[in-house]
């Protein structure tokens, strides 16, 4: 199983928003294929820095959804409240 984890830093104010647009995804859209499930965790020791862990069953079809026009559209919305980027790490599951 490949494991994508990436943590962000959202801009003050914004943490409902942020987590609210991951939850309004997750429901209007059906589940991409080989995606297992996420988590999103909140950073107890960073204000405003969450983690997203996707698990799937390929690396190939995170890569086959990050194509698609509808994945690049949700990424511009999160982008409004997203402040930066900080570490994106590829993983395999091993236990």
């Amino acid at each position: 199983m490949y494991v994508h984890v990436v943590s962000f830093k959202v801009k003050p104010g914004e943490e409902i928003t942020f987590v609210e647009l991951q939850k309004f995804e997750e429901k209007m859209d059906a589940k991409p294929a080989g995606l297992d499930h996420f988590h999103i965790f909140k950073d107890l020791n960073e204000e405003n820095r969450f983690f997203l862990i996707e698990y799937w069953e390929t690396k190939e079809d995170k890569e086959k959804l990050e194509a698609s026009s509808d994945y690049q559209y949700f990424q511009d919305l999160r982008r409004l409240a997203i402040e930066k980027k900080f570490e994106t790490h590829d993983c395999e599951l091993v236990i």
